[in-house]
């Protein structure tokens, strides 16, 4: 297990408290067995830049947990979540870990990614954990996944329009898309307007927060569904990206 720098904990439950989620020792040693088996994963697949336990810390865990702070997502109780291009879990596995009674699926294209997911979320004995190993865009056509999700979080680094067409064909109406962003967050919600209308969603709130012991301006881009999305969305795989809306 990882020993050095334990200065990670007390951070990490510190940036939490002040959105009042609070850490007990039993969540806690999650975080601890997530860490560990992520330090030793990253030595043979690239899973994070990230390689301090403090970084990882707030720069992955405490950010993967800043939708807490918007209270549609801190009351949330027995729903069902989508984390789409996960990566190494975030913020779908943190997300899981403070909310146990949540249903998650990590959506991730990339096979190696998905093998240390099966391994975390096994090694933490995690229950109401789904894994795909799946483009989005085609996942969002499915019947058991589509329109069947409260929450959809995206944190990858794709622009926030080829967001919106991944995440909204996931969630019922009245649902809410959460996209991480940085400090160009409100300009890029003013040149969306084309993809909510397509898509069926609007800009609900821009939520800022900081993390103590991080720079740089952050944000979430929260978008709420209001209406049904077009069979034609999301367009086949690649589009999204190369063409955003």
């Amino acid at each position: 297990m990882v020993q050095e720098n334990q200065d990670w904990q007390p951070a990490l439950k510190k940036t939490l408290l002040r959105w009042e989620v609070h850490l007990t020792d039993q969540l806690m040693e999650f975080f601890e067995v997530y860490l560990d088996e992520l330090v030793q994963w990253n030595s043979k697949v690239n899973l994070t830049a990230l390689k301090e336990p403090l970084h990882i810390a707030l720069g992955h865990f405490a950010d993967s947990l800043s939708p807490m702070t918007i209270d549609d997502v801190f009351k949330s109780r027995h729903i069902r979540a989508i984390d789409i291009g996960t990566g190494a879990g975030f913020p779908g596995l943190p997300l899981k870990i403070v909310n146990p009674d949540w249903q998650v699926s990590l959506v991730e294209s990339t096979g190696k990614k998905c093998a240390f997911l099966r391994a975390i979320v096994a090694a933490m004995e995690l229950d109401g954990v789904e894994i795909f190993n799946e483009r989005c865009e085609e996942l969002g056509y499915q019947k058991e996944h589509r329109e069947k999700y409260d929450l959809a979080f995206a944190r990858a680094l794709s622009s926030l329009s080829t967001l919106i067409e991944y995440g909204l064909p996931f969630l019922k109406v009245g649902g809410l898309l959460i996209a991480h962003r940085g400090r160009t967050a409100a300009d890029e919600a003013t040149r969306v307007n084309v993809a909510l209308e397509e898509l069926g969603g609007e800009v609900k709130e821009i939520r800022h927060y900081e993390i103590a012991g991080l720079g740089g301006s952050r944000n979430l881009v929260v978008i709420q569904k209001v209406k049904p999305t077009s069979k034609h969305y999301p367009r086949r795989t690649g589009v999204a990206a190369k063409r955003p809306l």
